[in-house]
């Protein structure tokens, strides 16, 4: 019997077991079978066992009431939670979705070293993840100036003109706070005054997602998302364009590393002027071009006079600081595209330039030598001036070939010094 069954003749069983009681005493009542006080004894008696029967009625109603709302609450926290998971499974794929893309993402990162190449794939991403980005740009933050520089940029408009090059205020308080910032209505952000920002302005960009890209406290950059149309990115969005500039931030300080190991190798750490190795490779693969091209390379030796004896008079300190300001000085005279500047060894330079002639050879190693004659190093309350000696020849009139080009500037060199030093001797 089910407890609905058993509840249903509980019941009912007082008034039946009354009513049956009352009709047999009633009828032997008016048979004058009985009399009037065992009728009422048995009326007494019946409303005896009802009262009874009534109060286990009520006592096994309320047990099942609280048997039956103990299985209603299970049921509800069965479909609570059924409810639960199927939203979980629903959301799985996305979840899936997302994070093998970031996987993918850092994959592709990992074998990206050049900045710029960083740059466009970080972009590219962003691009693809949020069909409704109307303009991506990344900025690199400049520690020495504490400011933005734009260095790349998405641009779906092709009337699109991008005026903020150091960034806006929305990039500095990313910069500032070292977080990721979703806006989604400017209009109603608190914390920015839409009327001053200028992609509000002049594009009518109302949502934005900007990001830092940074590796802990190192601030390297960030990323601005923009769109026209209010609410178009989400949280989650959000989240994903940090993972992805968080990626971005590793794989930009790796190729900075990268690039610094290459410099070391190839570079003078006192000066940061390349070494006579890599200078020679370059040479030739100069001298074959202009063997191809029909054009000329000009080729200069220096080497600054008397150096030992700055040296020993005045120590090594400040002979470091005369290689130092020789070095800056060769660097803004001929440090343009295509020339290059090498520490040959000791206190020797040499340099080449590119697409030249015997008459600009001639201009630009004589401004060398006139302009390191102003050169004044101050070294605990003196002044200390020096001077340089310098033979030039070009290639092909002098020679094709590296190493016999090189030996002849030395040689005119060798004749500057030999002859009153402070002076250039040209080849011809």
């Amino acid at each position: 019997m089910t407890p609905l069954q058993k509840k249903a003749l509980f019941k009912f069983i007082p008034p039946i077991t009354l009513s049956f009681l009352n009709l047999i005493a009633l009828g032997a009542l008016l048979a004058d079978k009985i009399s009037i006080v065992p009728f009422f004894t048995i009326l007494i008696l019946s409303l005896i066992i009802f009262f009874i029967f009534r109060e286990l009625r009520i006592r096994i109603s309320y047990k099942f009431r609280s048997q039956i709302s103990d299985t209603e609450e299970k049921t509800n926290l069965l479909n609570e939670n059924i409810q639960r998971e199927s939203e979980i499974l629903k959301e799985l794929p996305l979840k899936y979705n997302k994070i093998s893309f970031l996987f993918d993402i850092s994959n592709r990162l990992i074998e990206l070293t050049d900045s710029e190449e960083i740059a466009d794939f970080i972009i590219a991403s962003c691009n693809d993840l949020l069909p409704k980005a109307e303009n991506i740009m990344l900025f690199i933050f400049q520690k020495s100036k504490d400011s933005l520089m734009l260095v790349n940029s998405l641009k779906k408009g092709t009337s699109t003109i991008i005026k903020e090059k150091k960034g806006g205020a929305l990039d500095r308080w990313v910069v500032r706070h070292n977080q990721c910032l979703l806006v989604q209505d400017l209009t109603k952000d608190f914390r920015f005054d839409y009327n001053r920002v200028v992609a509000f302005k002049e594009r009518d960009i109302t949502s934005f997602i900007a990001s830092p890209i940074s590796i802990g406290d190192k601030m390297m950059g960030t990323l601005r998302i923009e769109s026209k149309q209010t609410d178009s990115f989400s949280l989650d969005d959000s989240r994903i364009v940090r993972s992805i500039c968080d990626l971005g931030a590793v794989a930009l300080e790796r190729g900075n590393l990268f690039k610094r190991t290459e410099e070391l190798a190839i570079k003078d750490p006192l000066t940061s002027l390349y070494l006579r190795e890599y200078f020679l490779e370059r040479l030739d693969e100069e001298i074959k071009r202009a063997c191809s091209k029909g054009t000329s390379v000009g080729i200069a030796m220096l080497d600054i006079d008397d150096f030992k004896r700055i040296n020993d008079t005045h120590g090594h300190i400040v002979g470091d600081i005369v290689l130092k300001r020789l070095a800056k000085l060769l660097n803004s005279v001929v440090g343009g595209a295509g020339n290059m500047i090498c520490r040959f060894g000791g206190e020797e330079f040499i340099i080449f330039m590119v697409e030249s002639n015997k008459e600009k050879l001639s201009q630009t190693v004589e401004k060398i030598r006139s302009q390191v004659e102003k050169i004044v190093v101050s070294f605990r309350r003196k002044q200390i001036s020096f001077t340089i000696s310098a033979g030039a020849v070009l290639c092909p009139e002098d020679g094709q070939s590296s190493m016999g080009l090189i030996e002849k500037a030395d040689q005119l060199l060798y004749r500057a010094k030999k002859e009153g030093k402070n002076r250039c001797y040209l080849s011809g």
